[in-house]
């Protein structure tokens, strides 16, 4: 919708336009979307009007790939196209039909599509581009109707596999999805289930251009570890991965020559390097996309390490900067992983206390105001169990009326 300036059909107005087709399409029209609402799942209506096309000698899946190759990209494109141009080595997993993205988006670029039904390409070239299901290219293999969703849930199938590993080594962003297809749910559930005490929320999001209530954040959180971005435009959000993109990619080669001697024991961070804001989230991130795994001993030694070594900081003369600092890299640990029944529990709920102590909804001497800021807007960044966590713990320690607010919000 957003490539094509909103000129690309509804998946109810594409079956809609298909009926139309036939004699007495309207009639049935009305009868399978009264007032524009389907009476039955859509794939149902498209079974029903398959039928009636078929003994009209059409086919439905001719006739969407029809409608689908006129579209064309749009003015909207134009943000995307710069964001492909800049990063190369993107893939694209998607369910529809067009080739929006190999012929526009793309245009002279090499690249490799994947289709359901058809043999896998073994020497891919360029950006690769996964049609979970189908393609107007082979129309007859698209997933339609009823039947054709049923062979492909229950059949094994390479692209659930191929998908669920691209997840896996990817950091990988849902746009214009609404999570309705229970196949690539249970594949996301599974990915969830297989990290479930680590970092499992550093690579996987949805993006939404309108507000989520909280309790679905909430739900997909706790079933399919999304990081929910809301209220937020697509070219708005391309344009700040472009920017901060662009801030840090000198940086990331660096972080983990910086790491690796600091995990096998050999350094020691400095006290200078943890006492600026970013070290904890570069830390983080280099565990996260060198497949280090957080629970392992040695790591958990090390974070435990280094968040004791920013709670004292607080302590210290002219440790303002340091109360905020520690808000924040709290407020992050919290919603990438579940802490609770981990190691790293103990050491983070001290933080925590810590950090609560520390903050002032009041312009108050020797408290943050700047920490009591960063846990109110971001208390629901972290995860539900995480949240759950935290009231637990301060049930049975002093609490602040400031801390309350942000708990209780």
């Amino acid at each position: 919708m957003h490539l094509t300036d909103l000129e690309a059909p509804s998946w109810l107005s594409l079956l809609q336009k298909c009926a139309k087709k036939i004699e007495h399409g309207d009639e049935l029209i009305d009868q399978l979307f009264p007032d524009n609402k389907p009476v039955m799942p859509l794939e149902e209506c498209a079974s029903i009007i398959q039928v009636r096309m078929q003994s009209a000698g059409k086919c439905l899946h001719t006739e969407i790939a029809k409608i689908i190759r006129k579209l064309k990209l749009g003015k909207s494109s134009e943000k995307v196209k710069k964001f492909v141009e800049e990063f190369s080595d993107l893939k694209f997993i998607t369910t529809n039909y067009d080739d929006l993205i190999e012929k526009g988006l793309l245009e002279d670029k090499e690249s490799t599509s994947y289709s359901i039904g058809y043999p896998v390409n073994r020497q891919p070239k360029g950006v690769q581009v996964y049609h979970v299901h189908g393609s107007v290219k082979h129309p007859k293999k698209m997933v339609v109707t009823a039947d054709d969703y049923f062979r492909f849930i229950n059949r094994p199938d390479y692209f659930s596999k191929k998908i669920q590993t691209l997840i896996e080594e990817n950091t990988t962003i849902i746009i214009g999805y609404s999570l309705g297809d229970i196949n690539f749910r249970a594949i996301l559930n599974n990915q969830r289930s297989n990290r479930i005490h680590d970092i499992n929320r550093q690579n996987l999001f949805f993006l939404s251009r309108s507000e989520v209530d909280q309790n679905v954040k909430d739900y997909y959180d706790r079933s399919y570890g999304l990081r929910v971005i809301d209220n937020t435009e697509i070219d708005v959000f391309i344009s700040n991965i472009i920017n901060k993109h662009r801030y840090i990619k000198d940086r990331v080669a660096k972080s983990r020559n910086l790491l690796m001697p600091v995990l096998e024991g050999k350094k020691k961070f400095t006290d200078d390097y943890l006492k600026k804001s970013d070290s904890f989230f570069e830390i983080v991130a280099t565990l996260s996309s060198n497949g280090i795994l957080i629970s392992h001993p040695d790591v958990v030694k090390f974070l435990k390490d280094v968040l004791k070594r920013k709670d004292n900081f607080t302590s210290e003369n002219g440790a303002w900067n340091q109360y905020v600092h520690l808000a924040n890299w709290l407020i992050h640990l919290g919603s990438i992983m579940d802490i609770k029944d981990t190691s790293l529990e103990e050491v983070y709920l001290s933080a925590v206390r810590t950090s609560f102590g520390n903050m002032s909804k009041k312009q108050i001497f020797g408290r943050s105001w700047d920490a009591f800021t960063a846990w109110k807007k971001g208390w629901y960044s972290l995860t539900y169990d995480n949240r759950q966590m935290i009231i637990e713990f301060l049930k049975d320690n002093h609490i602040s009326d400031d801390g309350e607010e942000v708990i209780s919000q």
